[in-house]
């Protein structure tokens, strides 16, 4: 917000951005040391509720005679603002709105909850206010609270949003603030005309733009106070940051998704792999979880290897009544190679052919 102190008046130009509370309020203090009688001229579209709430206490906590003018329109915080004394007067052709509080936020549904109360709360604030400086019910003013409300420098007297209607300091051609899009729409159509010249020099103008630009900040100009440049600055930011963390979770969510995914088809070729362990006899069904467990922790390159040196299980019936291979060739096994590839038939040998079996236990043990 700009504000421009000439005598006992001060003027409060554009949108309130957080801080401009505080420097309002010095600015207002210095007037109160000096004069009895303190005029506000009031041009805003709104903007920060907590530093339009500390506005709103200056004035109407204050001793001296205060007088609002609203010299062009005082849409959202600024209609509440304009009720911060009973002298307050638009001009011919200014608008005042009204509508309920609104901001944003980020977080969980916590934080989402909080927020509502809060605005709620401030809702609340706004209808209190209302109520005493127009004297009508809860009811009534509460549907001012209901979407955007404009009022003519007419309709807000007559509603006793206003004490009187005074002459206007700008001519600008006549429109109906209900078909345009914004209160900033609204706003702009007086709002070259109202600020001045002598508010920042050429050299802090000349500072701002490059910043703005380079910046591609939203919502302000070289024209703009330093607080509120400051706030585009960190609002930018603040965006910036938030869409990085968006970014980022989405990234770690597609990462847990693949690791997910891993899980599942490492989780399946083990299943498979200890299937056919049991299909091939080399353990038993009710073994499957040992070998899961394994596959599981230490990954199933280690069950290959586990299953690849285990032989396959025979059952002793199986093994009594195998009979041995006749196609191959035992003309040249030794007693070793016989007791390892078939023991059956070693034992076998030494009633079919005693004296075979003879020679290969003598040749084994040197007799």
């Amino acid at each position: 917000m700009i504000f421009t102190v000439e005598e006992n008046t001060i003027k409060c130009i554009g949108v309130i951005w957080d801080g401009d509370g505080v420097r309002f309020i010095q600015e207002f203090q210095r007037l109160e040391m000096m004069y009895e009688n303190i005029i506000i001229k009031l041009h805003t579209d709104g903007g920060s509720v907590f530093d339009g709430n500390l506005i709103f206490n200056a004035i109407n906590s204050s001793k001296k005679d205060v007088e609002i003018h609203i010299i062009g329109i005082a849409a959202s915080m600024g209609a509440v603002i304009s009720q911060s004394t009973s002298k307050v007067y638009m001009v011919e052709n200014g608008f005042m709105m009204i509508h309920a509080p609104s901001g944003y936020t980020y977080g969980t549904a916590s934080v989402f909850e909080k927020y509502a109360s809060l605005l709620r709360q401030i809702e609340t604030n706004f209808s209190n206010k209302l109520q005493k400086i127009t004297g009508k019910s809860k009811q009534y003013v509460d549907k001012w609270l209901v979407g955007d409300n404009w009022f003519s420098a007419e309709q807000a007297l007559k509603e006793k949003l206003i004490a009187g209607i005074i002459e206007p300091e700008t001519e600008v051609e006549r429109f109906d603030p209900t078909q345009m899009e914004s209160q900033s729409e609204v706003f702009a159509k007086f709002a070259a005309l109202y600020i001045p010249n002598n508010v920042n020099n050429n050299s802090e103008i000349e500072m701002k733009k490059p910043i703005i630009e380079a910046l591609g900040l939203q919502g302000v100009n070289e024209q703009s106070s330093d607080t509120a440049v400051i706030q585009a600055v960190q609002q930018k930011h603040d965006d910036e940051k938030a869409q990085i963390k968006a970014q980022l979770d989405a990234e770690k969510q597609k990462v847990a998704d693949l690791q997910a995914k891993l899980e599942e088809q490492s989780n399946g070729a083990v299943t498979s792999l200890i299937a056919e362990a049991v299909k091939a006899g080399k353990i038993k069904k009710e073994d499957e979880a040992t070998y899961e467990a394994i596959g599981k922790t230490s990954g199933i390159e280690a069950l290959q290897t586990v299953f690849a040196n285990m032989n396959v299980r025979k059952t002793i019936a199986g093994t009594i009544n195998q009979a041995p291979d006749a196609s191959v060739d035992r003309a040249n096994w030794d007693f070793d190679k016989w007791q390892k590839e078939d023991p059956r038939g070693l034992e076998a040998l030494s009633t079919s052919n005693p004296e075979q079996f003879k020679q290969l236990f003598n040749a084994k043990y040197n007799k």
